[in-house]
């Protein structure tokens, strides 16, 4: 039987909240650690592009891509040959589960299901034990299937984590989060929506249901003309009145595309000599506040921002892994070569280092062989 551990682990902090966080933690405490300067020279880039225009979107990489020469039906028959006989050859069953893609991963579930007659992912359950295990699980879900039950973790019980619904819906698009929807409904017999509802309240659930509809812009490039006026907007209906006409920051924070959101955060500080945070600050509170100053570090760098969430989740004693499997899983085909570089910049070690030192066995090496 394979195994797999990390070092003891953190407390999570899903599992055990006993009650929900008081609004001064939720509003303020939480974001003290705020680096004011992330994203300042610009998001991390680990390709070079000398032929694109000023204002060009960022540009991201996975670590996992789409295998060429890909045969569904020889991969399904290298795993099952990798759990026949005494003990599982855990380094082929990493190898193979690694090597595709998530929907490359459905095809060999399909493929073995034809070949064998049997279920790959309860095969292979069979075979495991440990974090190990819940990271092979997850890696065989669809990508939507794993957000679901994310979402639905972090909402069904005590106490809500706004990080993961934030990172959830701030980074799916449109079609990503109607598929979303469609198996939280299919898996837990609510609509998303209807479960967001009655879990948040105020502007916080109103700007979580907006991001639900995926109404944010593509990538496109940065129009400064466009930066300005948001910025001007947000001045004029924050600062400049008395009380805040929140929908108009909804609007603006759920629909411009990142870069063009950044570069409005940083056209305000430009035109009204106050950091944005700042007039955050004095505008907002509680979830809102929350929501909305890390909507801002995403539009600004958000490898830099993955990468400190990962070394968050593995310093000091034990182990955060729900928080350290979700960034890898979810990460790994979309941006995780920027949060690796982000992660050897801001912490002077690479990211495969800190895995090595804090997980073990088959665990670390399926950690590693996602990361590389």
């Amino acid at each position: 039987m394979g195994s797999g551990a990390s070092k003891e682990s953190k407390s999570s902090p899903r599992r055990n909240q006993a009650s929900k966080v008081s609004p001064n933690e939720k509003g303020k405490s939480r974001l003290t650690n705020t680096d004011l300067a992330v994203g300042q020279h610009g998001p991390i880039q680990v390709a070079c592009q000398p032929f694109a225009p000023q204002g060009a979107p960022a540009v991201y990489h996975g670590t996992i891509r789409p295998l060429i020469n890909f045969d569904p039906m020889k991969s399904a028959e290298r795993l099952k040959a990798a759990m026949d006989g005494a003990g599982t050859k855990d380094d082929q069953l990493i190898q193979e589960i690694t090597a595709v893609c998530n929907s490359q991963r459905q095809e060999i579930k399909q493929a073995y299901k034809q070949r064998y007659g049997k279920d790959l992912v309860k095969d292979i359950k069979s075979e495991v034990s440990g974090d190990y295990e819940e990271v092979l699980e997850h890696l065989l879900e669809t990508t939507a299937e794993y957000d679901a039950w994310l979402i639905n973790e972090t909402i069904s019980g005590p106490g809500t984590d706004e990080e993961v619904l934030l990172e959830i819906l701030c980074f799916r698009t449109k079609e990503e989060l109607q598929e979303i929807s469609r198996v939280y409904k299919e898996r837990f017999n609510n609509t998303l929506s209807d479960d967001i509802q009655g879990d948040t309240t105020g502007d916080f659930e109103k700007m979580l249901l907006k991001l639900l509809q995926g109404g944010r812009d593509l990538p496109h490039i940065v129009v400064e003309a466009f930066a300005r006026s948001d910025a001007k907007l947000m001045f004029d209906e924050g600062e400049d009145r008395l009380g805040t006409d929140d929908d108009r920051f909804i609007e603006i924070f759920t629909t411009r595309s990142w870069d063009q959101l950044a570069a409005a955060t940083f056209k305000y500080e430009e035109m009204y000599g106050k950091s944005i945070e700042q007039m955050l600050e004095s505008e907002f509170s509680f979830d809102m506040l929350f929501a909305l100053k890390k909507m801002v570090v995403f539009a600004r760098d958000r490898a830099s921002y993955f990468a400190e969430r990962l070394h968050n989740a593995m310093d000091g004693l034990g182990t955060d892994d729900e928080y350290l499997q979700r960034i890898i899983i979810t990460r790994c085909e979309v941006d995780l070569l920027e949060i690796k570089e982000a992660f050897r910049q801001k912490y002077g070690l690479p990211l495969s280092k800190m895995i090595r030192d804090d997980t073990s066995h088959n665990y670390k090496e399926i950690l590693l062989s996602l990361i590389n």
